[in-house]
């Protein structure tokens, strides 16, 4: 025994845990040897936890009792049935460091120490130390904590066969050190022991386990930019697999090479990936079942349509300030994918967390770069050219010429109604759309090689690539766009001559019209063509459309006759779809029951019994009034700026100016939690001299301007909302004085009718001590403070 305790005191501190009962009791373990490494490290202040009941190593580092993962310096592990210490090659580090431990205790501590001593620098820099605790501080729960899972997924355009070949043959993944889209900065966070869905071009194939630190090697096809990281097959399918799914950001078939696989999202992961392909659980895989959840209100087989309850068409209104904007975006994410919503686990009731506004904030930012959402800003000049459909000029040299331009209402609708369109076709015709669509981006790349135009006829030339069409013309003074739409069903629908495109019912009149340049065009497109595309399955899926500030515009005049056809009914899709030709280019047109339209309204900029009666029937309103919770911390309790020995709460300021504005105007004209939150970020970071600043310049530059404009220059009103009538003049922002009308105009009947009563106020200057005084903000909603704090 040691001092009264066991032989092995380190040990024993540990393996409260059963995971580290497992590692301890490995046949051929000296305890004597790992109990003086582990007081080493510890010594020098890491902490030490266990990752899986599958994977035991003891991580050292920084962990926080309430993460599942913490920042790992190294672990202890066993190599060849011997105990070694590892040092990970992260964080600025160039290179993995082994030491293998022997019976030596002395060259041991030695060897550690003088591994610890030498990157101290970057331990302190990256933060890496810890409070020196133990496995049993953090409990069995989040001791035992699941590997982390990811997805690896390159294009098929990415390597040869051969080079594919030697990386399975050797048991390889591998990300370039330059990859965009954080994929090389994921590749660097995935650990021996997490799980790997690997796919190639969209095509499941293999589910790995990781079985090295990232390495750095020259091998025949890759030069030491490419990340290598060594696996063991968990399951390999015969061939690969082309992936049906949910398209997620872990999913094989989504841009961008790989990422991890939210932990709130493992039992999506499972039933999209693991059971369908592979025939796999998370049990199966060793993973601590009890941790994975699926959220109550999700059903993982029933349609995006039946689990979201999102109106098609809804309006957030309110005040100016409660977050109609913010809360956009929520709306926006929850209408385009529930799933991936519902798993953030957000209470709706309440605001979301700071990880999941973030993880909300990302979901959104895929949507829009992916045109899944798109955001569009009414006003008063606004038409529907710029919404539907209209007429632009463009000038090319001396000549003017005007083209039809899709706006943003019919962009986002026509890209809907192709995805609902292409979730309903067969895989054949899906294989022959891929093959035009890679074969037009060839014929893109190459059609200016050789000149500055390219040659449909002598007389005809395609002079420009824009975002739909072809830009051509000739010995004439106007150009025209040839639309890839026309072109692709020409295509699809096997027409090889000019006759056959004046048959066509499916084409432009342009195209019928130029029925000679269109034939070539499509011929040099089709001299693109290869035999080797594969079919991409598409799902349906949701878009949304946002527009902000809805009642600005005039309604009339930007939807136009479109006004009806955003009825839920009146939609395609629904019972009574209507379908009508556009003014300007004879389009048929109509929307898709995959567009949400989300409107944002300030009810002080327009009152909503002003609001067009055709919008007001066709939307869902969802009223955003302030909300005080916001301005509570997470125990609940308001935030409070401290200064002078005395506090300002900020929730019951707020409140208490809204109930004095909804007495003297009306509710829709109130103060929005948003103008105090620039206050409350501060006073969350614990930034002293911060707090108080903001505060001033939130009354300064936003509420006593905002005041003045919703009372129209009523400076008695603003003096109310205020609380100046309650406070000691010393304490008033707006001071309030008789205005001597004789002195001014001279003593008269006339001048004196004018004077009775008259009053002027004058807002104290922008740089009176009042602003920096918390007794000011304190008396606007308990004036009767003001007498103790005196005295």
């Amino acid at each position: 025994m040691a001092n009264g305790n066991t032989e092995y005191p380190n040990i024993e501190k540990c393996s409260a845990t059963d995971d580290f009962k497992v590692f301890v009791n490995r046949k051929g373990l000296d305890k004597a040897v790992l109990d003086a490494a582990i007081n080493v490290i510890h010594q020098a202040n890491f902490d030490l936890w266990n990752v899986s009941r599958g994977h035991t190593k003891l991580h050292f580092g920084r962990k926080s009792i309430d993460e599942t993962n913490g920042k790992v310096v190294g672990d202890f592990r066993f190599i060849n049935n011997e105990l070694v210490v590892c040092f990970s090659s992260k964080y600025e580090r160039n290179n993995a460091k082994r030491i293998e431990l022997t019976n030596n205790l002395a060259e041991n501590q030695k060897q550690i120490e003088a591994e610890l001593n030498s990157q101290s620098a970057v331990f302190e820099k990256n933060a890496l130390y810890g409070k020196g605790r133990w496995p049993i501080d953090y409990g069995d729960a989040s001791a035992n904590v699941n590997p982390r899972v990811w997805k690896v997924s390159h294009s098929p355009s990415t390597f040869k066969k051969e080079e594919l070949d030697w990386l399975e043959q050797n048991h390889i993944i591998t990300v370039h050190e330059n990859t965009g889209n954080g994929s090389a900065s994921a590749f660097k966070e995935i650990s021996e022991g997490d799980v790997v869905s690997l796919s190639y071009g969209g095509k499941v194939y293999q589910v790995v386990r990781v079985t090295s630190d990232v390495q750095y090697f020259e091998g025949p096809y890759f030069d030491n930019e490419w990340m290598m990281r060594k696996y063991e097959i968990i399951k390999q399918l015969d061939k690969p697999i082309q992936y049906q799914g949910n398209p997620k950001r872990w999913s094989p078939s989504f841009n961008g090479t790989s990422w991890e696989v939210p932990k709130k999202e493992f039992w999506m992961f499972e039933e999209e990936v693991l059971k369908p392909y592979y025939e796999l659980t998370f049990e199966d895989l060793g993973f601590d079942t009890r941790q994975i959840t699926k959220p109550e209100n999700n059903s993982s087989n029933g349609s995006v349509e039946t689990m979201n309850r999102v109106p098609l068409n809804q309006i957030l209104y309110g005040p100016p300030g409660t977050g109609k904007t913010y809360h956009s975006i929520q709306a926006a994410v929850k209408a385009a994918e529930p799933k991936m919503f519902s798993a953030l686990g957000i209470d709706e009731s309440s605001s979301a967390t700071p990880d999941q506004r973030a993880e909300l904030t990302r979901l959104y930012k895929e949507l829009y770069d992916a045109g899944r959402i798109k955001f569009v800003t009414f006003h008063q000049s606004y038409g529907y050219e710029e919404f539907v459909e209209g007429l632009s000029a463009k000038t090319e040299g001396d000549q003017l010429s005007y083209f039809e331009k899709d706006g943003v209402f019919k962009q986002i609708c026509k890209v809907a109604k192709r995805n609902v369109e292409d979730s309903q076709k067969s895989t054949a015709k899906l294989k022959d759309e891929s093959k035009f669509n890679q074969a037009l981006e060839a014929f893109k790349l190459s059609m200016f090689d050789e000149a500055d135009a390219y040659p449909l006829t002598e007389s005809c030339s395609l002079i420009a690539i824009e975002e739909d069409g072809f830009r051509y013309g000739g010995n004439w003074n106007n150009t025209s766009k040839m639309k890839y739409d026309d072109l692709r069903s020409l295509y699809l629908e096997g027409v090889d001559s000019r006759q056959g495109i004046k048959k066509s019912d499916n084409v432009s009149g342009l195209a019928k019209q130029h029925a000679s340049y269109y034939i070539r065009a499509l011929d040099a497109v089709k001299a693109c063509i290869s035999e080797e595309t594969s079919a991409v399955v598409t799902n349906k899926q949701n878009y949304v459309l946002i527009i902000d500030e809805i009642n600005r515009g005039n309604i009339s005049k930007i939807f136009g006759e479109l006004i009806t056809l955003i009825e839920p009914s009146k939609r395609l899709g629904g019972e009574e779809v209507i379908e009508v030709s556009l003014p300007y280019t004879g389009d048929r047109f109509s929307v898709p029951d995959n567009l949400y339209i989300i409107g944002t309204m300030n009810t002080a900029d327009r009152s909503l019994a002003l609001m067009d009666t055709a919008l007001r029937r066709r939307f869902d309103f969802v009223e955003m009034m302030p909300d005080y919770n916001v301005l509570h911390n997470e125990e609940g309790l308001p935030f409070k700026l401290a200064n002078e020995g005395f506090e300002i709460d900020l929730a019951r300021l707020l409140e208490t100016m809204n109930k004095r504005i909804s007495a003297l105007y009306d509710r829709e004209h109130q103060l929005g939690h948003a103008f105090l939150m620039p206050v409350v970020k501060v006073i969350a970071a614990d930034k002293i001299d911060e707090p108080l600043h903001e505060l001033r310049n939130c009354f300064q530059n936003k509420i006593i301007p905002l005041l003045a404009e919703y009372f129209f220059e009523d400076w008695q009103k603003i003096r109310l909302v205020l609380g100046d009538n309650q406070k000691p003049e010393a304490y008033q922002l707006i001071k309030q004085s008789d205005v001597d009308y004789s002195a001014l105009f001279g003593d008269s009947d006339e001048v004196s009718d004018l004077a009775d009563g008259a009053q002027a106020f004058s807002l104290i200057s922008n740089d009176s001590k009042l602003w920096q005084s918390v007794n000011t903000y304190i008396a606007i909603y308990d004036a009767s403070q003001l007498p103790k704090i005196e005295a």
